[in-house]
This record gives structure tokens, C-alpha cells and sequence, in this order.
């Protein structure tokens, strides 16, 4: 709740005030990747810190994004709380310790592999917010149209 209210309650809010969405919900995005560098305990390590900006600030974009379109607070900390939930009570990632799913034992995985594995998940994440902003423009566009 208080990333929600820190991040889009108070910041986005402010932003798109002042500003606009875009700059609201890419400043947003970015400020929440950062804060997780800290929260995340990784802040100094630049390959972790990398991973972490990636993945903490594609889902503050969607987070963002779920606030711009509704005006309200709800579905973002609705999305937050539900993977929140997910990864740290069944997957076992969070401050809980093994909950409900533990991994026996971790593989070994070569440098090469997880070169490629991080090219195949910034490959999916921007293909996903190319079609998320092209299905974004083309109403925004079909509005326009319709409205004139």
C-alpha cells in the first residue's frame, strides 16, 4: 500500500497533473525501478541493479499505466498486492522464507545461458509494450476521430 500511494498516489498524480501521462507514468516507472534497487538490497552490484531497474520498472509502468486509464488507485494496488502475494507466498522469493514452493536445488547455468535468457526476456518485455502503446495510440487516435 505505501509503494501505491508513494508511487502512483502522490508522484504519478502530481506528474500528469503538471506534465502529462507520458512524462507521469515514464518518470514513475523509472523512480520505482530505482527505489527497488534499495528495497531490493542490491544497490552496487550493476548487473543485479540492471535486472532489477528492468523488471521492478516494466511493472511500475503497468501499474502506471492501470492508474492513468482508471483514475483510480485500485487495480495498480490491486496488480501490486496480487504479485506481491504470488511471488512471495507460493514462489518462496520474499521476505517469508519457503512457504508453499521451494527449489530442491539450484542448476548451474553457463554465463552464455543467462546472456541469452535476459535477451529473451528484454525481447518479450518490449514487444509487449510495443503492442500495449500501439493499441494505446490507436484509441487515443480513434477518440480523436470520433470526437471531431
Amino acid at each position: 500500500m505505501f509503494e501505491e500511494l508513494i508511487f502512483r498516489g502522490i508522484l504519478l498524480y502530481m506528474l500528469i497533473k503538471y506534465f502529462n501521462h507520458k512524462t507521469g507514468i515514464t518518470v514513475s516507472s523509472i523512480a520505482f525501478g530505482i527505489y527497488h534497487w534499495f528495497t531490493g538490497g542490491v544497490f552496487g552490484n550493476l548487473p543485479a541493479m540492471i535486472v532489477v531497474f528492468i523488471v521492478t520498472g516494466f511493472m511500475g509502468y503497468v501499474f502506471a499505466m492501470a492508474y492513468a486509464k482508471t483514475k483510480s488507485l485500485i487495480l495498480p494496488f490491486g496488480l501490486h498486492l496480487g504479485w506481491n502475494l504470488i511471488n512471495h507466498n507460493i514462489f518462496s522469493n520474499g521476505p517469508n522464507g519457503i512457504v508453499i514452493l521451494q527449489v530442491d536445488e539450484q542448476p548451474e547455468i553457463s554465463n552464455f545461458h543467462q546472456l541469452v535468457s535476459f535477451g529473451l526476456y528484454l525481447l518479450v518485455t518490449v514487444t509487449a509494450l510495443f503492442f500495449v502503446k500501439s493499441e494505446y495510440v490507436s484509441k487515443e487516435q480513434s477518440t480523436i476521430a470520433y470526437n471531431e
